[in-house]
């Protein structure tokens, strides 16, 4: 059993996992600006990585694993936001989670994976 989570503020939030994934993509590093919404609370954070089907978040409201939110990413590639409709919280260290995206619309994905092609395509030169 592999330990999973547990919050920055002294309370501990363990969740135990017998399954250990190892992930067959590369989250690509971003700094975008994100609110999720999250049944009594709307919190503000910046995405630190992304991919097509998840991300890292750096917020300022706390969340647990397995709570759904609706999502706003802001990509600087267009003013208005990407909405996420349903993101489950995957794992937390204090205000540093991930979420999983569970529904996205078709737009969405494709600007999304057209952001990433973009920087995906930038990191590889730049490296």
């Amino acid at each position: 059993m592999f330990p999973r989570y547990q919050s920055g503020d002294g309370n501990k939030i363990m969740a135990y996992t017998n399954k250990f994934v190892i992930r067959t993509y590369h989250r690509i590093p971003v700094r975008c600006v994100v609110y999720y919404l999250g049944g009594d609370f709307l919190g503000k954070g910046t995405a630190i990585n992304l991919c097509r089907n998840g991300f890292r978040v750096l917020g300022d409201h706390q969340v647990v694993p397995g709570m759904e939110l609706v999502v706003r990413l802001t990509l600087p590639d267009k003013d208005e936001p990407v909405e996420i409709q349903r993101v489950v919280v995957r794992w937390v260290r204090g205000l540093l989670f991930g979420g999983k995206v569970v529904t996205m619309s078709p737009e969405g994905e494709e600007r999304v994976g057209t952001f990433l092609s973009a920087r995906l395509r930038a990191y590889c030169a730049s490296t």
